[in-house]
């Protein structure tokens, strides 16, 4: 790649060539202006103003799955809150404008996740365990506002790139409406590609039945208990 021009002296008269075209009014340019920067920082804990407006957006992801989703993705708000206080959960904060407009969570420290077995995660990585690197993703999301996989994709690769960084593993998971609606697999591996000699694969699966039962067994058919062994 070429490299930049040298900038012209501060008291040069600009070229008329570079000069901008005058735009018409309400051209598109006026109409669609181009979206603030959006600016990543990592913090331990994230609390007040903050911690309220990404709740809100946390509550507006997550409240829809409900009728949706089995296992549930929208918690209480103090509990939601004490994980943004929690300095051992590593928050990813997407600003625009000075507002936060996305989040991504992760931690090494196992207990902080309830809803897992830590004790599975280091009998399935004990080299990593040693290590205390088995990060667990606890979730990625955007502002409903400023939807869209880019800003998506920066704090899922921020989030990826903690783990990386100490050799570890990275465990998360996605329902199935997720799965399937935004082909979480195909997003994974674009995701994993970035890292060299990454592998990913699914270490466990969790399939939900539902028996609807409208009637009883009659009682004629239903299977006399078996007999008392002799004592």
């Amino acid at each position: 790649m070429a490299p930049p021009p040298p900038l012209a002296p501060a008291d040069a008269e600009p070229s008329r060539l570079l000069a901008p075209p005058e735009s018409a009014a309400g051209s598109i340019i006026d109409n669609h202006r181009a979206a603030a920067p959006v600016l990543i920082t990592h913090e331990t804990t994230v609390t007040g103003a903050t911690a309220e407006a990404l709740w809100e957006a946390y509550y507006a992801n997550f409240k829809p799955l409900g009728p949706l989703a089995i296992l549930q993705h929208c918690y209480p708000q103090d509990i939601v809150m004490a994980e943004f206080a929690n300095p051992r959960i590593t928050k990813i904060v997407g600003w625009q404008d000075g507002v936060p407009v996305g989040l991504a969570m992760v931690t090494n420290s196992l207990e902080d996740v309830p809803q897992i077995s830590p004790e599975f995660l280091r009998a399935a990585y004990p080299e990593h365990a040693a290590r205390n690197s088995i990060y667990f993703g606890i979730l990625v999301m955007v502002a409903p506002g400023v939807r869209g996989l880019t800003l998506f994709s920066r704090l899922s690769i921020e989030l990826w790139q903690i783990p990386a960084e100490a050799g570890g593993v990275l465990v998360y998971d996605v329902c199935d409406f997720n799965r399937i609606t935004f082909d979480a697999a195909t997003l994974s591996q674009r995701i994993a590609d970035n890292f060299p000699q990454s592998t990913l694969k699914v270490i466990d699966r969790q399939t939900w039945y539902a028996a609807e039962l409208p009637n009883p067994i009659a009682k004629a058919q239903r299977t006399p208990p078996p007999e008392p062994l002799p004592s």
